[in-house]
């Protein structure tokens, strides 16, 4: 708008046309500053919502049995919403849905996925491993409708606002997008469980994602035929969850030895057999070549390191000296 010439001195009109109007968000709080200061919870929506939410977040579940009944388009719709309405770095959106209901598609889903299992269980402790194999993985044949969240990593990190230092940012994106869509499927009664026993280049293959575009894993989708008091594994006896206060720092991360414990590993530790074999393997290759001349090949290879055995008629017999660096006098080497 262009400001009318005034004359040295004289007081500046008002400029022509309506007045400015401060935006305001469109959605949320529209008051002003002076009403946020005099009620810091205005925003707040009500007891009821807070009751709500607090009901749907303790009732998600992982489902792991599902009815053959189909999902009702709408209700689809609105789990794929809300995982649309999640935070994302840099305003990037990386998340791609990739909607399943093929049978044979899933069929295939599935045993990628019971195959991944009997390889992870053979790295586990024997209690452990029947655990897993006894773990209920049907929801993927089951569940009407396969939700495979994909990763868009096809951009550079450092070409996204806020990925330049936290490259990983994205996955990290999807997984809240994950979360929204979870807490919505449990609100309108659907169940979801998500199944992560795949190696990633197998479900890419299926699928056929490009280069750059990485899953985060299959989310089954449908009516529960099941409906779990308590999260599956917990009833499993496979762990319990840890108190709050052993999760929550302040201000800082504790002295060495006083913070929390890592998270319980599970992986079977080395056979006996397979430890003194590595032990026997290892003294191997530490010992000593044997000398030229030697009648009997039983100094240092054979192991025979005592002189009874090694001694009358060879030529190893003494060892050589060695004189170790800084020390005043030849040594013997250890035997």
């Amino acid at each position: 708008m262009a400001r009318v010439p005034t004359a040295p001195g004289s007081p500046t009109p008002e400029p022509a046309g309506p007045a400015y109007r401060r935006p305001v968000p469109l959605v949320g709080d529209d008051s002003s500053a002076a009403a946020r200061a005099a009620a810091p919870d205005g925003w707040a929506m009500g007891e009821d919502v807070v009751a709500a939410l607090g009901r749907v977040v303790a009732g998600r579940r992982d489902i792991r049995r599902f009815r053959p009944d189909p999902v009702p388009e709408p209700l689809l719709t609105a789990v794929l919403e809300a995982g649309h309405r999640a935070p994302s770095v840099g305003h990037s959106q990386p998340w791609r849905f990739v909607v399943v209901r093929d049978a044979g598609t899933r069929d295939r889903a599935a045993a990628l996925a019971d195959a991944a299992r009997l390889r992870q269980a053979e790295g586990l402790t024997e209690d452990r491993a029947a655990r897993l194999l006894d773990l209920k993985l049907e929801g993927l044949r089951e569940a009407p409708v396969g939700v495979v969240v994909a990763c868009d990593r096809r951009t550079p990190a450092a070409g996204v606002l806020g990925r330049a230092t936290f490259p990983d940012t994205d996955l990290w994106s999807c997984a809240t997008a994950v979360q929204n869509m979870w807490l919505t499927a449990r609100a309108l009664g659907l169940g979801m469980g998500w199944v992560t026993l795949f190696e990633p280049a197998d479900l890419a293959g299926l699928l056929g994602l490009p280069d750059g575009v990485e899953t985060l894993g299959w989310l089954c989708l449908g009516w529960p035929d099941e409906r779990p008091p308590e999260p599956g594994l917990q009833r499993a006896a496979w762990s319990t969850r840890a108190p709050l206060a052993d999760v929550v720092l302040e201000e800082r991360w504790p002295a060495e030895g006083e913070g929390p414990t890592a998270p319980v590993s599970h992986l079977r530790g080395p056979s006996s057999a397979r430890l003194v074999g590595a032990t026997d393997a290892a003294d191997a290759q530490l010992a000593a070549p044997r000398r030229s001349g030697c009648s009997t090949g039983s100094w240092p290879g054979c192991g025979r390191s005592v002189r009874a055995r090694c001694g009358a008629g060879c030529s190893c017999w003494p060892p050589p000296t060695t004189r170790w660096p800084g020390s005043a006098s030849a040594r013997s080497p250890r035997r």
